[in-house]
């Protein structure tokens, strides 16, 4: 299993660096951190049920690991890289994704976890806006997953949730000097995030309530 950059002839120390912010910073590691956070300095909004930690644990098993199951299966049989990078063959892992975080929604709806409920709504319509614009450019999805998450952290605690904007320009900058999107790509990716989470938190409480 192999990134995609690592097929490029590409090397240097601002590739290094560029690397490592890449690694440590994909949805599904984004996903985990803005959802423990919020589990934890939030614990009042999880419900009469869950538990920080029982909000957690579903966050990792649906929100983390098991979107991004069918990508590391492909990866291990050497039919994609593990950013993905061939555009046409995106869309049926972020349909494996929407179809994981709907579960998600769903436990949180029906426990009463507003603030989690809330997040994973918005990786549902994130994930699917980008799975539509894929079809005409391939926006970062690295991109979409620090602009989305970043954007709910905005929104529900403000100012203290400012250090995301660095880590959306080191993201953006990381993709472009790795090859593996255009600056705009990976504008976009964070820029569609954050369109589309601001509007979901908008109107969810007209469709759910």
């Amino acid at each position: 299993m192999k990134y995609g950059d690592e097929s490029l002839d590409i090397s240097g120390r601002r590739v290094t660096l560029a690397r490592a912010i890449s690694r440590v910073t994909p949805a599904p590691i984004i996903n985990l951190v803005v959802g423990t956070i919020m589990s934890i300095a939030s614990s009042n909004r999880l419900g009469p049920v869950l538990t920080s930690s029982a909000s957690i644990l579903v966050c990792l098993i649906f929100m983390v690991i098991l979107p991004v199951m069918p990508i590391i299966i492909e990866a291990y049989r050497g039919n994609v890289d593990l950013d993905v990078s061939q555009q046409e063959v995106r869309t049926k892992f972020f349909a494996f994704a929407i179809f994981f975080y709907l579960i998600a929604f769903s436990i949180y709806s029906v426990l009463n976890a507003d603030i989690m409920q809330y997040l994973s709504a918005a990786y549902i319509t994130v994930t699917v806006g980008v799975m539509l614009v894929n079809r005409i450019s391939k926006v970062s999805v690295h991109g979409a997953g620090v602009g989305g998450p970043g954007t709910a952290l905005i929104i529900e605690y403000g100012l203290l949730a400012s250090p995301v904007l660095v880590v959306w320009i080191l993201v953006i900058w990381s993709r472009t000097i790795l090859r593996q999107h255009t600056l705009r790509e990976s504008i976009s990716g964070v820029l569609l995030a954050t369109a589309i989470t601001i509007l979901t938190y908008y109107f969810l409480p007209m469709v759910v309530y």
